[in-house]
């Protein structure tokens, strides 16, 4: 058999999507960036592979290039990141380095989902649980904080126009109470 000189100029890149695994909880408790930016590290582990099989425990992406692909900022991109690696999808093997001549390296996940070229998956979605998340190594600072941690939280809201309480035309007296 010759060689298949089709393949050798394909452009398409593409990735399986694997019903059992969007069924799983860490799944649904996924955010929808995060959901597209595991798609991307996906390709990137098939796509950048120097063997036949893939390049899982190398697979790197910076977040400008992936907020690039998945058209949003870096934060967002970041806490894509950040609630992988808290819901147990991805593991971060090398972090990110910043280089003293001004060149870094960005870091470098595992697909826990997917075999390594020593290693089975490890599958640590299946072991998910509501509330118990893992740690996040790498990009942990763009993950947002729950809504109670927040400062600042409570905001007075001004009456609707349409509520039934008049409206105080002399305001002088809410200075004095303040005081």
């Amino acid at each position: 058999m010759g060689r298949d000189k089709r393949n050798e100029k394909r452009q398409q890149q593409f990735t399986k999507w694997i019903y059992a695994h969007r069924l799983l909880p860490a799944w649904q408790a996924l955010t929808f960036p995060a959901r597209e930016a595991y798609f991307h590290l996906q390709v990137r582990c098939f796509a950048e592979s120097k063997s036949a099989r893939n390049n899982n425990g190398e697979v790197y992406r910076s977040l400008r290039a992936l907020s690039s692909d998945m058209g949003c900022t870096v934060k967002t991109a970041g806490a894509a990141l950040a609630d992988l690696q808290a819901k147990g999808w991805i593991v971060a093997t090398n972090p990110w380095q910043r280089g003293t001549d001004g060149n870094g390296k960005t870091a470098t996940f595992r697909l826990t989902m997917l075999p390594t070229e020593k290693r089975l998956p490890t599958r640590e979605p299946m072991l998910w649980e509501e509330g118990h998340d893992f740690p996040v190594t790498v990009y942990g600072r763009y993950r947002p904080k729950p809504r109670a941690a927040r400062k600042g939280n409570l905001k007075i809201q001004n009456p609707p126009p349409h509520s039934d309480t008049p409206p105080c035309p002399n305001r002088t007296h809410l200075r004095a109470v303040k005081s």
